[in-house]
């Protein structure tokens, strides 16, 4: 008795006659992204762990300044884009803010 080692591959599928359409659907379109918001917000967090650490301060410098730059243009841009990157920039906004507030009381 003898078993196959494999199924047969299945038989590919025909090409559309020339004139016929693609049925494919296309891509939906992806919503703009807000980067300076973004960046604001890890710039904040970065400020924020430089203000708590000392060391870290030293290397990163402050961020706090360029936070609170990046966040009200993050904002700005954020009114252009129907609101996409609102609550970052915001964040990044008091992110940047609480790390001035520590760099200038430490």
């Amino acid at each position: 008795m003898t078993t196959p080692l494999s199924a047969p591959a299945p038989a590919p599928a025909p090409a559309p006659a020339p004139g016929e359409r693609d049925t494919a659907q296309p891509r939906p379109a992806l919503a703009p992204l807000n980067g300076l918001a973004t960046l604001a917000l890890a710039y904040g967090i970065i400020a924020i762990t430089a203000g708590i650490f000392p060391v870290v301060r030293q290397i990163t410098g402050s961020l706090a300044v360029p936070a609170i730059i990046l966040a009200a243009t993050g904002l700005a841009n954020a009114r252009r884009l129907n609101g996409t990157g609102t609550k970052q920039a915001a964040l990044g906004l008091a992110t940047g803010l609480a790390a001035l507030a520590i760099n200038l009381a430490t």
